[in-house]
């Protein structure tokens, strides 16, 4: 029983620093824009879209500097295929005024949908991979909704209700190979059969001397 102790002892000194390292794993660019989304993006972020180009995903800074695109990259695993474009306005920004906007026009009776993306031409801003409040609306009503929301300036696109050029959300690829947690599971699952089979070992080995010493004494 002291032998099948110690290897517990030693097996569990072995798997803990493992299994407390498991929440400090580093994420992939897929499972940060899935928190984002979750939790609510960081207050320097537009969003996210998928990049066609590089086949890779795209981030949208409000301040697109270098230190910025390195710490991000830094906690990511696949950091190395991120691209990033410059925004004017926060994710947090523009979901508020959608949500302003989409009250009012409920409110009001106006006819029209209200998204954070692209347009009808793309995306927006210098590099046209900016997004902004998109309110699609038929041609008539336009100029009207225009005016209503100018107060919003540059954060609030007013266009006709025609097929949008939109950024594609992010899907997260099949993973190929095992998670760090199958590791984990298999290598615990290993140190239990191993445990078992040390023990029963040790007790057969015990029932052995215990017969001898019996043979003996008889």
């Amino acid at each position: 029983m002291k032998i099948a102790k110690r290897i517990w002892a030693v097996l569990l000194a072995l798997l803990l620093p493992l299994l407390m390292a498991v929440p400090a794993l580093a994420l992939d660019s897929y499972e940060l824009f899935a928190r984002w989304e979750q939790d609510g993006y960081p207050e320097d972020v537009t969003g996210v879209f998928y990049n066609t180009e590089t086949k890779c995903l795209a981030v949208v800074l409000t301040e697109n500097t270098e230190a910025r695109q390195k710490e991000l990259r830094d906690t990511l695993t696949d950091g190395e295929t991120l691209t990033f474009f410059a925004g004017e306005y926060s994710h947090a920004q523009l979901a508020e005024r959608a949500a302003a906007i989409t009250k009012d026009m409920a409110e009001n009776g106006l006819a029209g949908t209200v998204s954070i993306g692209w347009g009808a031409n793309g995306g927006y801003g210098p590099e046209g991979k900016d997004f902004r409040v998109v309110i699609k609306t038929d041609a008539a009503n336009v100029t009207a909704l225009t005016e209503r929301y100018a107060e919003y300036d540059s954060m609030v696109a007013v266009e006709e209700n025609t097929e949008p050029v939109a950024p594609e959300v992010p899907a997260e690829p099949e993973k190929e190979g095992l998670s760090d947690w199958g590791i984990i599971g298999i290598a615990a699952i290993v140190a239990v059969v191993f445990i078992i089979v040390i023990t029963v070992a040790g007790n057969k080995k015990r029932a052995r001397k215990n017969g001898e010493q019996g043979n003996i004494q008889l």
